[in-house]
């Protein structure tokens, strides 16, 4: 297979460390293994060879020690009874003869015969010893008729074994050698036949590849592991060749489409543009809704206040336009009687009567509003500011229950409040009192769902590190775990078309953990109520807090929810 030119130009980048730099470099790493194996076989041979020829040379040594001492025993036996004679008769002479035949053998170093019945030797033979020879001696009495007569001592020299041993061990590592420098080169040439050639053309075959040299199939008629890897390396070949070839056919096809694709990316950029400016502007227009709805339920809010103002102000005010309607009838009756000369004591004096306890009446009703519209005015200068000061919670709830109450006056809801007191803040009461305004009203419309009647608890307790914990709990419908979850997202409503605007918990959660510098979290399942609880320090965050308009973040920051 031939292949087009190469798509790109081989590197010029130095080889890593480790690489060969070059010819040389392939040749000394090819050395190497080749010393190597040839290393490894040398070891392999001599090893062995050398333990085997060891073994051989002691049992050689060993051997001719075994035929020294037998010739030793029996030399010294021949002597012992060949001179059992001449030791009985005590004539030298007569053993003369032997004795010369034994002492000619060269091994014989000393020869040494004692006569029992005298202190010095009967006879006696020695040559001198070599510079480091070893002689082996043996000592045997001489019997004369089963009686003692004499000793026979006889000494060899190891010398010429020790030669002859010398001379089997030369043999044998001669031996050896030969037999390691045979199957040495025997080695050397297969090794250059099956691995070293093979190796030279894989790696020419190699430097091919990396050149980007692909018109040259490689081939190696090998079934062993070397030519399993000239099979790689040929499919490695072809698959380079093809990828090239493909490669350079898509540059082309780039090439190509190269001005089209700058027209087509220059009318995406433009269209993405306008996308951006329109998507811009659905963004401030969203966040104009936005704080128009939050404006919205803060006047909403202020309304629902108005409302209990005005509610809570009918009673009294009522009761003492009663009682002055009634004493301005009284009063008529008794202009009328004055006019008529007709007025008695009895009615001048039911009419004082009835003056003074109206009076009385109408005072207390006045003293009454006066005080709640006190009370009114301070919520709702909270409710239409954010100014921070110093509070009781326990005295700013019951305040803020009277605003809230015509909610649940003409209803079978509860609220049940539980506030020690005590509990002095240093905070901002208009936002809080949002908070819990909306988490009330929250139950009211969607915790009793279906509902005809039901409670909500409103409790506050003190815990650690100036901390406050605030609990507002429901027994109505509960809510999901899907509800639950998004429940503080901003839009996210259960009414959807029907009033709700899905802002109410998300301005808490933000003012919460905003202004106030607390945590707020719900616990509920269905069919189990609900609970929401704030935890709030008694001493607010000074710096720079949210306001009331920031309590939502900016639109682009809000979940898809």
């Amino acid at each position: 297979m031939t292949n087009a030119s190469p798509p790109f130009q081989p590197s010029t980048e130095q080889a890593p460390p480790g690489a060969a730099p070059g010819r040389a470099g392939w040749l000394e790493r090819l050395f190497g293994l080749r010393m190597l194996i040839m290393l490894a076989v040398a070891f392999g041979l001599a090893v062995p060879g050398w333990l085997v020829a060891l073994q051989e040379a002691k049992a050689i040594e060993k051997e001719n020690m075994l035929q020294l001492q037998t010739d030793l025993q029996q030399l010294t036996e021949l002597g012992a009874e060949s001179l059992r004679e001449a030791l009985w008769q005590i004539y030298p002479e007569l053993g003369e003869p032997i004795i010369q035949a034994i002492f000619r053998d060269p091994r014989v170093k000393l020869m040494r015969v004692q006569d029992s019945r005298g202190s010095k030797p009967f006879f006696e033979h020695q040559r001198p010893l070599e510079v480091g020879e070893a002689v082996i001696s043996l000592k045997r009495e001489v019997l004369y008729q089963g009686r003692p007569v004499g000793s026979l001592e006889l000494s060899l020299s190891t010398l010429q074994a020790s030669q002859r041993a010398e001379a089997a061990q030369r043999g044998i590592l001669l031996r050896t050698a030969l037999s390691l420098a045979s199957s040495l080169l025997l080695a050397f040439i297969v090794l250059q036949w099956r691995l070293v050639r093979p190796i030279e053309y894989l790696k020419r075959a190699s430097g091919r590849l990396a050149r980007q040299a692909l018109d040259e199939p490689i081939h190696l008629q090998r079934s062993d592991e070397l030519g399993q890897l000239a099979q790689s390396m040929e499919a490695t070949r072809v698959a380079l060749a093809r990828a090239f070839s493909e490669l350079t056919a898509s540059q082309q096809a780039l090439r190509e489409h190269a001005g089209g694709l700058e027209l087509r990316v220059a009318e995406r950029t433009r269209e993405l543009e306008e996308s951006n400016l329109h998507l811009s502007e659905v963004i401030n227009n969203l966040s104009r809704a936005q704080s128009e709805l939050i404006e919205a339920d803060r006047l909403a809010s202020l309304g629902r206040m108005v409302a209990g103002i005005a509610h809570e102000l009918n009673t009294p005010l009522g009761s003492s336009l009663t009682m002055v309607s009634t004493l301005l009838d009284h009063h008529r009756s008794l202009s009328r009687a004055v006019g008529q000369a007709a007025l008695r004591r009895s009615q001048l004096d039911e009419f004082l009567a009835t003056l003074g306890e109206g009076l009385h009446i109408a005072e207390r009703n006045v003293n009454r509003a006066v005080e709640m519209v006190d009370k009114f005015r301070q919520v709702a200068v909270d409710q239409t500011s954010e100014q921070r000061r110093r509070f009781d919670l326990a005295v700013f709830m019951a305040e803020l229950q009277l605003t809230l109450s015509p909610n649940f006056k003409r209803s079978a809801y509860t609220v049940h409040v539980a506030i020690p007191p005590d509990l002095i803040f240093d905070s901002y009461p208009g936002p809080l009192g949002q908070v819990i305004s909306n988490l009330e009203l929250n139950a009211l419309v969607h915790g009793f769902d279906g509902r005809s009647s039901g409670n909500i608890w409103l409790s506050a307790a003190l815990v650690d590190d100036g901390m406050v914990r605030i609990s507002v709990r429901d027994d109505g419908v509960g809510m999901s775990a899907t509800v639950r979850e998004h429940i503080f997202d901003p839009f996210f409503t259960t009414r959807l078309g029907r009033g709700g605007s899905g802002l109410g918990l998300a301005i808490v959660y933000n003012i919460v953990t905003g202004m106030l510098g607390g945590r707020i979290s719900v616990n509920s399942q269905p069919e189990q109520g609900a609970e929401f609880v704030l935890e709030l320090p008694l001493h607010a965050p000074t710096g720079d807090a949210p306001t009331r308009s920031e309590a939502l973040p900016p639109l682009s920051q809000t979940s898809d929810c």
